[in-house]
């Protein structure tokens, strides 16, 4: 840390307006940084001034500038240098949908609590995002769905009247549009169960049914080690797991999905976004479509 970064100068700069709205783009990132990491360290009169602060650094700051310190700081917290709470400024202030969807999945893995009495993890971020307190809805609801949790899904899908809305198509995508590289079997089964509940309607829900397709899609196609897994993120410790992992290869996933895909075909054959679906979890010649474009999130 500079010299001329300590705990006292960090705290007097957020206080003054004056001093952090004349910084340049990497100091204001390097106050952040700093403002960050001793909120962490349970500097307690420094985290409420992040409030105001956040959204200045995340307006005059780049996502990859951004996305170093929320690393760093992420870093830390999982080594146990940094309480875990500093986390929730990313959850609650940043646009980015990586860093938030990120910064969701954390609070829920490392079951955070509200209060003694409060919401605790996957459900105190859900909590927050109904009642409007995050910047991001659509990307903190694809960090908990990233968890590829059944109980946390069961939650998720309550919430599937209100996403179906017009209005929520940004957050729909956003959520759609999220990928890890590490595809859980629960995640795949949340959206391609909304398929089979929206192609009974079809095609007057196909904005949704797209959205969800699309979905499938981007997960096979960010995987980066070829199996799917079976089971969930929740605390995210090996040793905390009370159900061990399972493994299935991407073609046996397939197979055991290929059925239902399939039998959506008669009613999605106008969907674009099927067909990558199908293709991407089958091959190209299942995925005979006649075009409808998804718009991006």
């Amino acid at each position: 840390m500079d010299d001329f970064l300590t705990p006292e100068t960090v705290l007097t700069d957020l206080k003054h307006t004056a001093i952090w709205g004349g910084l340049e783009g990497d100091a204001i990132a390097r106050l952040a940084h700093h403002a960050l990491f001793l909120s962490g360290r349970g500097h307690a009169e420094i985290t409420p001034l992040l409030a105001a602060f956040y959204p200045e650094y995340a307006n005059r700051v780049g996502d990859a500038r951004r996305a170093q310190v929320f690393n760093r700081i992420r870093t830390l917290v999982f080594e146990g240098a940094l309480q875990p709470e500093v986390l929730l400024h990313f959850l609650w202030h940043d646009p980015e949908r990586s860093i938030v969807a990120a910064a969701a999945r954390d609070v829920a893995c490392l079951d955070l609590a509200e209060e003694p009495a409060g919401a605790r993890g996957a459900d105190w971020v859900l909590k927050l995002v109904v009642t409007g307190s995050v910047l991001n809805s659509g990307a903190a609801l694809g960090g908990l769905l990233a968890l590829g949790d059944d109980g946390v899904n069961r939650k998720l899908a309550v919430l599937r009247p209100g996403l179906a809305l017009p209005w929520a198509d940004r957050a729909l995508g956003q959520m759609a549009s999220y990928a890890t590289g590490c595809v859980f079997a629960a995640t795949i089964e949340f959206w391609l169960e909304w398929m089979e509940t929206l192609a009974v309607e079809l095609p007057d829900t196909s904005r949704v049914f797209d959205w969800a397709a699309h979905a499938v899609a981007v997960q096979r196609h960010s995987m980066v080690e070829s199996v799917v897994v079976g089971g969930s993120l929740r605390g995210c410790a090996a040793a905390q797991r009370a159900v061990p992992w399972r493994e299935m290869s991407v073609a046996d996933f397939g197979k055991a999905i290929s059925a239902r895909l399939r039998a959506l075909g008669p009613k999605a054959h106008q969907s674009e976004s099927f067909g990558r679906a199908l293709s991407a979890w089958h091959g190209p010649r299942e995925a005979k479509t006649s075009p409808r474009l998804v718009p991006n999130p």
